[in-house]
């Protein structure tokens, strides 16, 4: 549906959107018992449906319609999104990593007194607040400070793929570690990261591409150690991502494994950052002294356990031996995703599609059991195709 006045910034005269659209959506649980309810009817679970009649939302004043291309999952979102969103008494539509066109733009723009920053048919990619609504529907309502503009040369489905684990990368070094960009641009830190699991998950492949980038890191190559959980995965990070160290670590770990003995033996240093990917035991050891510096941060992207343990929002001052210890909890941040998406354009970024499907057969995908069943051992992004 093309609008019919792209030069508009009023929602009425850009385009006819209609009343209702197809959405995934997941049904709420019976978990209030009603005057209609039988205290001995079984409670149920929420369950994805797909419908071709879902109301289509309505922007506020403040908001932008986009109609989605494509929207991203991976296996750990959902499941995260499970353990630390409380789900809602309503209708609630997954996927916050999308693609899509802009539709109507806010009628109301007080920050830029020349019109929103993104107009009608604009090509955009995002993340939404996992609060809200995502992209699992023909169109979807987002703030500002959650688009940037899509890059140039990838698809929608593989620009859909980006946003949620990338953001979640750059938050990890540059806000939870405390990276300066300018210190590391003009090489006054040299830096030593840790990723556990850095084959299997999309969030440690983009913080690989990250710390690889010339344009972030121009003067001071960043030193690399990855584990993985198969012996043959050593090569291609070699390879691909030309990591300085790898360690075999397979999981779930033996009980004798011991990632500090693997460092002591191998005579490094202990990493200034550690991004973990596989939890569990690999996110305590990695606490180790022989693993992280003193005043170093041990961020885990997949164990919620810190986030469940702890208010996140009293909890940024480091631990009383001197390390950071966090899970990152990623929020929308469009200056920081259009960063990213010049690194696409520059190709030192990319996103990696593990499979595509329609729309329609969604409710196959995320009612399967397979997707969150893997968690941070299985990689690449799922994509479901909307328009």
């Amino acid at each position: 549906m093309k609008p019919a006045k792209p030069q508009s910034t009023t929602m009425d005269e850009q385009t006819f959107v209609p009343p209702t659209m197809r959405a995934l959506y997941f049904s709420p649980a019976s978990t209030a018992v009603t005057d209609h309810t039988s205290m001995d009817e079984p409670r149920t679970d929420s369950h994805v449906k797909f419908d071709t009649d879902f109301q289509t939302p309505i922007p506020s004043g403040n908001d932008y319609l986009v109609k989605v291309q494509a929207a991203a999952f991976s296996h750990d979102e959902l499941r995260l999104s499970n353990i630390l969103n409380p789900s809602k008494s309503i209708p609630q539509i997954p996927l916050h990593s999308f693609c899509g066109t802009v539709i109507s733009t806010p009628e109301k723009d007080h920050w830029n007194p020349d019109g929103p920053k993104f107009k009608v048919d604009d090509a955009v990619f995002g993340l939404i607040k996992h609060t809200r609504d995502g992209a699992a529907a023909d169109y979807v309502i987002v703030s500002e400070d959650e688009l940037a503009y899509k890059p140039k040369n990838i698809s929608a489905a593989e620009a859909a793929t980006i946003p949620m684990p990338a953001l979640t990368a750059w938050e990890a070094l540059f806000k939870y570690a405390g990276l300066d960009t300018a210190d590391v641009k003009q090489g006054r830190q040299q830096l030593r990261v840790l990723i556990t699991n850095a084959r299997n998950n999309e969030i440690a492949t983009q913080a690989l591409q990250l710390l690889r980038s010339h344009k972030l890191f121009p003067h001071s190559r960043p030193w690399i150690c990855a584990t993985c959980d198969a012996e043959d995965q050593e090569d291609y990070l070699r390879k691909e991502y030309d990591v300085d160290a790898t360690i075999y670590a397979p999981l779930p770990l033996p009980h004798d494994y011991d990632l500090g003995s693997i460092f002591r033996k191998n005579r490094w240093d202990p990493v200034d950052v550690v991004l973990d990917c596989a939890g569990q035991e690999m996110f305590e050891q990695a606490h180790s002294p022989k693993v992280i510096k003193e005043h170093g941060a041990v961020l885990t992207a997949v164990d919620s356990t810190p986030a469940e343990a702890r208010d996140p929002l009293d909890d940024d001052e480091p631990r009383k031996d001197g390390v950071l210890s966090r899970f990152i909890l990623v929020s929308p941040n469009g200056e920081a995703l259009s960063r990213i998406s010049e690194l696409v354009e520059a190709d030192e970024v990319r996103g990696r599609v593990e499979s595509i499907k329609d729309l329609v057969d969604g409710t196959d995908v995320l009612s399967s059991g397979a997707a969150g069943a893997g968690g941070g051992r299985r990689g690449g992004m799922m994509v479901i195709r909307v328009n």
